[in-house]
């Protein structure tokens, strides 16, 4: 991706308002009337060379001043070109999260044609989400915070931009990149899934390498493959998907975007195995993303699956396989690989709650889950509103994530072959 100038180019501030008086905040943004309707109108800024109107189809309703920032290293006018954006809300809905949809959509469509601002502009729009329902966004509501966060996250997004380009095939993701991609995951499940994809391609993968599979509701699962020698399948998965409380940060923002943290890892590689590493869709909701992924599997391509690795509600106080809801023989495999490698693990029950891996067993198909939360703190966590970063270890997260690449290693290396089918 082309970058202009690194340097400062401007602060945008985007400020949605009815009837109070705009505020400035660096830089002004007004509500002006346009044709007897109200309209968003964005201006002041150097950087935009005049200024951006988008009529607004029904009256707003809203009583606070809205705001987000974004830095802006070309006019925001070549990227959004004025266009109607229809509320379809009543007058107490989230009529910031429904400009903050609209916006990034015309944004998405100005990356399509090649502008490399707009996916970080659509990240900093954030901040509407954040200003309509911040218990659901990680980002902060108050103006005068989310100028800083949306600085801080448009310059980690352009720093995984350039460092794609010269990045060596199979390199593991710094320390840096894997709290940085923790921390930026969205908090909505559509959200989600995009981040996923892109998650990939700063992996490596390009557009034709990933492929959306139907998992119902509107949902998709996120797959990718790296061809091996052979036919022999290994699978590594982790669901996207969140419940409505708390950030998801832990379930399962850990386990989605280390199985594409695992795929940066092994891409460019030559494995004996043909690797497919998948982000489930609806997990939450029954494991029906992980059931679609099954289900479009013939009896022979089952056959054909060696192992499942599943990763789940990692990063808290260790790294753990779940003894109770895994194959016996990839217990013992992760237990070796641990020994070999020097990566801690323990093997341990816990009561309550499914996981992937069940579907995969169910099949006839060896599954282990990995995860990262005892049983004596995972249920004050998890779908809750401890859900979040302050929850989150990076030493356990590398811990866990070195661990499963060799274990990827240690099973391309030699299949569990028949005996790992024996006691599903």
């Amino acid at each position: 991706m082309k970058h202009r100038d690194p340097a400062l180019a401007g602060l945008l501030v985007l400020l949605l308002a009815a009837s109070a008086p705009a505020q400035t905040i660096g830089t002004v943004v007004a509500p002006r009337l346009t044709g007897g309707a109200p309209a968003l109108i964005i201006s002041g800024a150097p950087v935009l060379g005049g200024g951006l109107s988008i009529p607004v189809l029904s009256p707003l309703s809203l009583t606070p001043t809205l705001a987000a920032a974004a830095l802006a290293p070309t006019p925001i006018a070549a990227l959004v070109p004025a266009a109607p954006v229809a509320f379809a809300v009543a007058p107490s809905g989230p009529v910031a999260l429904t400009a903050a949809k609209s916006l990034s959509g015309a944004l998405s469509a100005a990356s399509a044609q090649g502008k490399d601002q707009a996916p970080a502009l659509s990240a900093a729009f954030d901040g509407l989400k954040a200003a309509a329902a911040p218990d659901a966004v990680s980002v902060p509501s108050a103006p005068d915070s989310f100028v800083l966060e949306a600085q801080r996250r448009f310059a980690a997004l352009r720093r995984a931009e350039a460092e794609r380009g010269s990045r060596p095939e199979g390199a593991i993701p710094s320390d840096e990149d894997m709290y940085g991609r923790m921390d930026q995951l969205p908090s909505t499940n559509p959200e989600r899934m995009q981040f996923m994809i892109d998650l990939f391609k700063l992996g490596g993968a390009t557009d034709a390498d990933i492929v959306l599979q139907d998992a119902g509701r509107g949902r998709n699962n996120v797959i990718v493959t790296i061809k091996g020698k052979t036919d022999r399948v290994i699978v590594v998965g982790g669901h996207y998907d969140k419940v409505r409380q708390g950030l998801g940060k832990i379930d399962n923002g850990t386990g989605a975007t280390m199985v594409a943290n695992l795929y940066q890892a092994m891409h460019g590689t030559q494995p004996d195995a043909t690797i497919v590493f998948v982000a489930f869709a609806r997990e939450e909701e029954g494991l029906y993303g992980s059931e679609a992924y099954v289900r479009s599997l013939d009896r022979a391509q089952r056959g054909k699956i060696d192992a499942m690795i599943n990763l789940d509600t990692l990063a808290v106080d260790g790294t753990f396989s779940w003894k109770n809801n895994s194959t016996r023989a990839m217990l013992d495999r992760f237990a070796q690989v641990s020994r070999e490698s020097g990566h801690a693990m323990k093997e341990d029950y816990l009561n309550g709650g499914d996981a992937d891996s069940s579907t995969f067993r169910q099949a006839g198909i060896p599954a282990v889950t990995i995860y990262g939360a005892s049983q004596d703190v995972i249920f004050d966590v998890i779908h809750s509103e401890n859900d979040n970063m302050s929850a989150f270890s990076l030493a356990h997260y590398k811990n866990a994530y070195l661990l499963v690449l060799e274990a990827i290693k240690s099973l391309d290396r030699v299949p569990l072959g028949p005996v790992g089918r024996r006691d599903i």
